[in-house]
This record gives C-alpha cells, structure tokens and sequence, in this order.
C-alpha cells in the first residue's frame, strides 16, 4: 500500500513537471535558470532551478563565517559565481556553521549534536568537475559540506518513511541540491511562508520535486529564511522570505554557500 502511494504521488508531481513551462533561460554556455509557479497536492508552489554541467564548470562550497557571512547573493558576487544556492546549518547568532565544512581542503566546520538528526549526508567536490552528493565524504575531496537530510540516492528515496517532527512534516521554504547521471547539477529553491502564492513542502514533498526535476541523488540544504537561488545577469530569482513578502528582497546573512563559476 505504501509503494502504490508513494508511486502515485511521483506520478502526479511528474506529471505536474512535464507539465509546466519552466522560462528556461540561458545563464551560461550549459547553464540555465527557470521558474514556475503551479499547483501540487492541494498547494500553490514557487519553485526556481538553476543547472548547469558540471564538467563545464568548477564547483565551490565557500565557507565565509562570523563577520565576513552575507546573503547567498553577496557571498556569491564576492567570489565571483555565475550561480549559487545557500548552504547548510548554522548558528544564527555567531553566523558560524553547524555542520561539518571541508573549504579548499581546511577543515572550518564540524557537525554539532543539535544537527546531527538531520544532518546525515554531504555534498562533495573532488577536482575541478566531480560533485557528489554522498552518505558521507570520500576521501580526497577538495571541499566538503554535511547537510541532509539525504532524500535520493541512485534515483530512489533514501526512506519511506519519515520522522513527524515538524522540520520533516511541515511545509516550510526547502533548499535542494541535486545531480543527475548525465552530469547536470541542480540548485533548487522551493518557496514558502507565502499564503496563495508559494506554500512550500514538507521533506516527503521536497522528495517528491527532486523526483519531479528527475535527479539521481539529491540533499536537503538549510531552508525556511535561508532559502536563496541566484545567479550572475537575473540576481535573485528565488523568493527569499526573511522579509515576509512574496518579492526577491528577503535574503538573511549565511555563512556558506555552494556556487560555480
């Protein structure tokens, strides 16, 4: 019963996919961003993707804590991106990040104890080209960073089922990262907190878009206010909600953020 369900629900929000015009627009040479807004299961969702090919590009996870973080558009502009996305986890406080961070091969970051029930996967950068999204990190890696949770590996969910605490059940803004076997990245913000507009999903849904956008492996980045897609010409195409407006101004400070150039 639970395989019919959950087979029906990828049906229905592929079908929603195939469905839309996205905008695509051309960013770059293999680099593109789009934008939707329609409605899945019963919501209104604003969804905004960046992708480019990896092997076109360099990925980088930059890691500027305390008084250097700034919004994902900053940090961005800062070290010269053509597309970045918010990272992971961190204290809101000290603007220092609370899970494990690998940046240009110095470790400045460790997972603490109050991430770690939904910190079980990373995203990692070897070389100039390899970018994957793993349970943990491989060895030789140029840049690492924990974040989860996982929702696909080798295009199937990780789990079937989830916790019911409110950050997997709830509808909040998502952040996902995800990689396709073709060796396409994809950024991908899904909006929310905004009523009739953008509802955003719950952790099981975020899966369910993942699938939708046709990822093979996918991880869940920092959400809620942090939730931030930009890129070099079009700026921030997300809607950031920090400000509590359905516009592209909301962006908080983040520590980290994973961009290419």
């Amino acid at each position: 019963m639970k395989r019919t369900v959950s087979l029906f629900l990828v049906s229905v929000f592929a079908s929603a996919a195939f469905c839309q015009d996205w905008n695509w627009q051309d960013i770059g040479r293999h680099a593109q961003a789009g934008y939707a807004q329609f409605e899945l299961s019963g919501s209104v969702q604003s969804i905004s993707v960046v992708r480019y090919r990896a092997s076109r590009y360099t990925t980088h996870i930059v890691n500027d804590p305390a008084e250097m973080a700034d919004s994902t558009s900053a940090l961005a502009q800062r070290h010269g991106a053509l597309g970045a996305i918010n990272g992971s986890y961190f204290d809101v406080k000290a603007l220092t990040p609370a899970t494990y961070v690998v940046d240009d091969r110095v470790q400045e970051g460790r997972t603490v104890q109050a991430e770690e029930y939904r910190t079980d996967g990373v995203v990692a950068v070897r070389g100039r080209h390899k970018v994957m999204i793993l349970p943990k990190a491989p060895e030789r890696c140029r840049e690492v960073l924990a974040s989860g949770p996982l929702l696909l590996q080798g295009g199937s969910p990780v789990r079937e089922e989830w916790p019911q605490d409110s950050f997997f059940s709830s509808r909040h803004p998502r952040t996902v990262m995800g990689i396709k076997s073709d060796g396409w990245v994809y950024f991908v913000v899904i909006d929310g907190r905004s009523r009739g507009q953008a509802a955003g999903v719950t952790i099981p849904e975020a899966v369910q878009v993942a699938l939708m956008l046709g990822l093979d492996d996918a991880i869940n980045l920092d959400g809620g206010g942090s939730s931030t897609l930009w890129c070099d010409g079009l700026g921030v195409i997300s809607h950031p909600c920090d400000n509590r407006k359905f516009n592209h101004y909301g962006q908080r400070a983040v520590p980290n953020i994973v961009m290419f150039k």
